[in-house]
């Protein structure tokens, strides 16, 4: 796979970052098949961790379970599982070969895809969650151009316990959906997608999450739009799916190309808002004497405007972030900023 090497040492020192007192060994699986094999073959191989993770997990049990079995709660679920099914059916494929190889109940698989939109109606948002550090510049001594998306996975504890990576190669004999080539740290039963991750086409990605008020039930879950974007082989592509595929909620995407031509190389941050083609997006352009070529994101909408939840942690990170001297072009201190 062509790989933007910078970007992947670094989202992995990210992730491993969870727990310092956890192994710092992240299991790997390498898998090639249909959309269900491939589901299968995660969920087979990591069957003690997804089953552990089900049985631990107390949002899965404590939240996402109890609304299910409540009237809106099932109204909820089955309206996003309808579009998603209607829409995506091969990552339906996908999650029912997560189910059926970790022997784990599919609406549990499902509920997790759906954490995010349940979480936004009961109004029990995460404090804590991911951030993303974008440089872009070129070092003066050695007229290298660093394109560097930075990421850390501030999730549960648990998914830093139980998690894995998995290098997909996801082939359709019948030819309905686009073949695929992927690496991506993956939450354990969930679909990759929705952390970090990139293609053989060159494309790298991060997500944050955002907390938007609303909740569209008719659009795709935002974890279900994670899992698509992932497949995207160029910039356009990413807008191509953003334009017509809409999010439940919403989400922020960083992302960016790695072969895109010297000095053209761009990285982009797009918030995805709930509803019809609602998004926003600006890039980090390289560094120079116009442009400082570096972004901070963490869990709130920076440049789209839509109602959303107010978090602390957020504002306690932007305030950090705004003390920080702007990195210097060209310097060493520039890469260990990050």
């Amino acid at each position: 796979m062509t790989v933007p090497k910078i970007t992947a040492i670094l989202t992995l020192i990210g992730v491993m970052c969870v727990d310092s007192v956890m192994s710092l060994s992240i299991p790997v699986i390498y898998t090639t098949g249909t959309h269900y094999q491939v589901g299968h073959d995660m969920g087979s191989t990591f069957t003690g961790r997804i089953q552990d993770y089900h049985r631990r997990s107390s949002e899965l049990n404590d939240v996402l379970k109890p609304f299910y079995k409540t009237q809106k709660g099932r109204d909820v679920y089955n309206a996003l599982l309808n579009v998603t099914n209607s829409t995506l059916p091969q990552f339906i494929d996908e999650i029912q070969g997560i189910a059926d190889g970790a022997n784990v109940p599919f609406y549990e698989v499902f509920l997790l895809e759906i954490r995010s939109e349940i979480k936004l109606l009961l109004k029990q948002l995460t404090e804590s969650e991911c951030s993303d550090i974008a440089l872009n510049f070129v070092d003066q001594k050695t007229q290298k151009q660093w394109t560097v998306q930075a990421h850390n996975e501030d999730a549960d504890p648990l998914i830093g316990e139980y998690g894995y990576l998995t290098i997909a190669h996801i082939i359709d004999p019948d030819g309905h959906y686009p073949e695929e080539q992927f690496t991506a740290y993956t939450y354990p039963g969930y679909l990759p997608g929705n952390a970090f991750g990139f293609n053989s086409a060159g494309m790298f990605f991060t997500v944050n999450a955002v907390f938007p008020k609303e909740v569209e039930t008719t659009m795709i879950p935002r974890y279900l739009a994670n899992r698509l974007l992932l497949s995207a082989k160029s910039v356009e592509e990413v807008f191509q799916i953003l334009n017509k595929y809409n999010s439940a909620s919403g989400f922020s995407l960083n992302f960016g190309s790695s072969v895109e031509s010297a000095g053209n190389q761009l990285l982009y941050n797009v918030e995805v808002g709930p509803g019809s083609k609602q998004y926003s997006n600006m890039s980090v352009a390289l560094a120079n004497n116009k442009q400082d070529g570096h972004y901070y994101h963490f869990n709130m909408y920076k440049h789209l405007q839509v109602p959303q939840f107010n978090s602390t942690s957020t504002q306690h990170r932007d305030a950090r972030a705004a003390k920080l001297p702007v990195p210097e072009i060209g310097r060493a201190s520039c890469r260990e900023r990050v």
